[in-house]
């Protein structure tokens, strides 16, 4: 932190309070996705009554349906025109992952305005790609659900948007630092992402995952996890930024993966991850 400037360590000084303290100026999750996430958490709930949240959703409603029909989730290529289809054919939790990227899409949108529209656009279209990654990753190396990866994959950067928009607020000539901006959103999004999606009652497992992804140090014993997933996403997500040594990233070898086959598997899958890019709407 050494080459931060002093307006740097003075936000960096409020954000650790208010990680700390249990104040963060949390966000309000987006009505579309609330109401579906509500809706899927009865253990009871039929196709039927999904379809009827979705259908009262018009823009749910049509990227569904765009999901539904996209080459990477249906290989029949049987065209499929109502909710209810879609929801039977992909599932409750491809449901609420779309639900899950239209509520990121609102949040970066209406938040990007003036010098924060490039940011957060980027942050966006980072998202998505990292969750079309992490879902091959997960469908093609481990036995981990590649729907619950997509998730990690999506929300991911979410800390990103909560620091982006305080810096905005409070410290905004900060803009006009690009290397003090990078290293305080590389060492502090993760917490505070991770933060957030325990306040909006997401599962312990993708929080710590967002905790985590970032730390390219990280260690454990047995299978891969969903922070080793999203690890190796976000790393080849940014494969054209110099300076990380992928011969130490212990992630990808949980994988059962090496450096050369990691890059060879995602360059093989880049049209399913296109496809599923796509149907995200990025």
């Amino acid at each position: 932190m050494e080459n931060i400037s002093e307006i740097g360590l003075k936000f960096i000084q409020t954000l650790s309070y208010e990680l700390n303290s249990g104040k963060l100026d949390l966000p309000t999750f987006p009505d579309v996705a609330m109401k579906i996430k509500k809706a899927l958490e009865d253990p009871d709930v039929s196709a039927e009554q999904v379809a009827r949240v979705v259908s009262a959703e018009p823009v749910l409603s049509a990227r569904l349906l765009k999901v539904a029909n996209s080459a990477a989730l249906n290989r029949a290529g049987v065209q499929i025109n109502d909710i209810h289809t879609a929801i039977t054919r992909l599932g409750f939790d491809m449901v609420h992952n779309t639900a899950v990227s239209i509520a990121m899409e609102q949040m970066v949108l209406s938040n990007a305005v003036g010098s924060l529209r490039h940011y957060l656009e980027e942050v966006w279209r980072n998202s998505v790609h990292v969750a079309a990654l992490s879902y091959v990753i997960a469908k093609k190396q481990t036995s981990i659900n590649p729907d619950e990866a997509m998730l990690v994959g999506l929300l991911h950067s979410i800390g990103k948007i909560y620091i982006v928009t305080r810096i905005e607020e409070k410290f905004p000539e900060l803009f006009n630092d690009a290397d003090a901006l990078e290293e305080i959103m590389q060492q502090w999004h993760s917490g505070v992402g991770s933060t957030i999606l325990g306040a909006w009652n997401f599962s312990e497992a993708l929080t710590t995952a967002v905790d985590e992804h970032n730390d390219v140090d990280r260690t454990h014993f047995g299978p891969p996890d969903l922070a080793d997933i999203v690890l190796v996403a976000n790393l080849y997500s940014n494969l054209d930024k110099p300076g990380q040594d992928w011969t130490t990233i212990t992630a990808i070898e949980r994988l059962n993966l090496t450096p050369e086959t990691a890059k060879k598997v995602l360059d093989e899958s880049m049209e399913e991850v296109q496809s599923v890019k796509q149907a995200l709407g990025c």
